[in-house]
């Protein structure tokens, strides 16, 4: 009976430490995403045509870096610990972070070209009008981003985390 509740102990012990790293992702992750929720936001934001030039530069600011703190984050956090969880836990997942982030890297130097450009006319961008093709370019990328991101997290973390428990 005491070698039960050891192996009890023991099993829960485990299970508990596997729920606090995995936990600790899904977290990671939650944030991630109510990132890129606020970055959508203050995407379509900037197309709103009845706003001030100031308004307009500031929301456009305040979407550039979101941004790049989203693209941060997913590079060297969450695509860091998906391929961890890959890696550890599925080999097909490992081929997909491989297949994928080609794309991913495509859609992540797209944005920086658009920070950098908008830096470039700090002060001098007016409306939405100034940057539409650019906004348009971008809204597609980051749409098609999302997707991939979606895919990513969908195959790697949760069959991970199914296994993991």
């Amino acid at each position: 009976m005491l070698e039960q509740i050891q192996s009890t102990g023991e099993q829960n012990t485990r299970e508990q430490n596997t729920r606090e790293q995995w936990g600790g992702v899904n977290s990671l992750i939650g944030r991630w995403l109510d990132e890129r929720q606020e970055l959508i936001r203050l995407l379509c934001s900037l197309s709103e045509t009845e706003i001030s030039k100031s308004e307009f530069n500031s929301r456009l600011e305040s979407f550039c870096e979101i941004l790049l703190d989203y693209l941060s984050a997913g590079h060297f956090e969450v695509f860091a610990e998906l391929e961890k969880e890959a890696r550890t836990f599925d080999s097909r997942g490992i081929q997909l972070v491989k297949a994928l982030y080609p794309y991913l890297e495509q859609s992540t130097e797209l944005a920086l070209g658009f920070n950098d450009r908008c830096n470039q006319l700090k002060g001098k961008i007016t409306s939405s009008a100034d940057l539409c093709s650019e906004l348009s370019q971008l809204g597609e990328s980051l749409t098609d981003r999302f997707e991939l991101e979606d895919q990513l997290i969908e195959y790697v973390h949760k069959s991970s985390a199914a296994e993991a428990l």
